[in-house]
């Protein structure tokens, strides 16, 4: 790897929350040159044009991938996988890196990992190894494991899967979650200000909510968010949605997110991104979290709240902690709320800052020793 310049992808916010310790990191590195291209809901006003939170961290971005995410309707999945890898792949062959990082599983990363693959540009892939039964998203992790020459995974049985695949052990590591850098860094949050930073107040029992469309399913996943919502109804709760990401059926979720914010605008509020640092204030905030994002089953009990899982977007990832799984059933859900809300107040809050392993360190030292070979 006779080059330094290391180019880093993020297609989403929450993309970039989990990388952006790293980016940090390589871009304080003297012996690495950070090439961050970005695209995706990043750039998309309808999804919260998450760019400006990179720029408010004042990093450098090296390319801009737009792609069609504000036209309706929504160009299938298949026909935007096109429009990155090509937006992609230009700006690889214009900016040159010796290696690209990318993070995940998503239909973005994917064009991304292709793109690089067949422009002779190694891939250094974080969170491979994983599954998630749920979506596409879980072939497509394992296509960008087999497009990808580095690997580094969240957890042990994660890395034997890796080398399981057929990759060389020599090159998979296991470092853990990137979040577990954001927690380590993450002050003690403040009520007040996080009211003043989103709208939101706080109530007896407060609730977060991320839920993403989930993708093999016919209806993409509105039955449970239907759930979810008919069991809110019940439940007494003052409720944070996030919006659903960049995937088929997101204007579906987002209609009846809004419908139903709009008819308990007392205790109902909705924001389209929080950011890696909102988000993790929310966590140490909120009595629980609910919906089917990765994040319930990997920052919620990394943090100490408890999650309600609903579907099966998430089946087949490790769980650790406070999480509870439920289906599209409105009893069931309302139950896991009322425990969640229970298990909360019995809870003792825990200091995340005795979380002492830094992921990105790790990745960091990899990649520059590759750099000095």
């Amino acid at each position: 790897m006779p080059e330094r310049r290391i180019a880093v992808f993020t297609g989403s916010r929450a993309e970039y929350g989990l990388m952006r310790h790293l980016i940090r990191a390589i871009e304080a590195e003297p012996a690495l040159t950070l090439q961050l291209i970005v695209s995706g809901s990043h750039l998309s006003a309808c999804h919260g044009n998450t760019v400006a939170e990179i720029e408010a961290d004042g990093v450098a971005i090296a390319a801009r991938v737009p792609l069609s995410l504000e036209t309706t309707p929504l160009p299938s999945m298949a026909a935007l996988t096109a429009e990155a890898m090509a937006g992609v792949g230009g700006a690889l062959q214009q900016l040159q890196p010796a290696l690209l990082i990318l993070l995940g599983d998503r239909y973005e990363a994917f064009a991304a990992a292709a793109a690089a693959h067949l422009q002779g540009i190694p891939v250094a892939h974080l969170h491979g190894g994983e599954t998630t039964e749920g979506a596409v998203d879980d072939r497509l992790r394992h296509a960008i494991t087999q497009l990808s020459h580095w690997h580094f995974t969240a957890a042990e049985p994660y890395r034997q899967r890796v080398i399981a695949m057929g990759q060389p052990p020599d090159r998979v590591y296991n470092v853990g979650p990137m979040v577990l850098d954001g927690l380590l860094a993450t002050p003690p949050a403040c009520r007040q200000t996080f009211e003043q930073s989103t709208g939101f107040r706080f109530g007896e029992f407060n609730l977060l909510v991320t839920y993403h469309p989930e993708t093999l399913l016919h209806d993409r996943g509105v039955a449970g968010f239907e759930a979810l919502l008919n069991a809110l109804e019940r439940v007494p709760c003052h409720v944070l949605f996030t919006h659903p990401n960049a995937d088929a059926g997101s204007a579906s979720l987002l209609e009846r997110l809004q419908a139903f914010v709009a008819r308990h605008s007392h205790r109902c509020w909705a924001v389209p991104s929080l950011g890696q640092e909102r988000y993790l204030a929310a966590l140490q905030l909120f009595d629980a979290m609910a919906g089917n994002s990765s994040s319930g089953v990997i920052e919620a009990p990394l943090a100490g709240i408890p999650a309600l899982n609903i579907g099966g977007r998430q089946t087949g990832r490790l769980h650790v902690g406070s999480v509870h799984n439920a289906m599209a059933d409105t009893d069931s859900i309302e139950q896991l709320l009322i425990k969640a809300f229970a298990e909360s107040k019995k809870r003792q809050t825990k200091d995340q800052r005795r979380i002492t392993h830094s992921p990105s360190t790790e990745v960091t030292r990899v990649i520059r020793s590759l750099a000095e070979q």
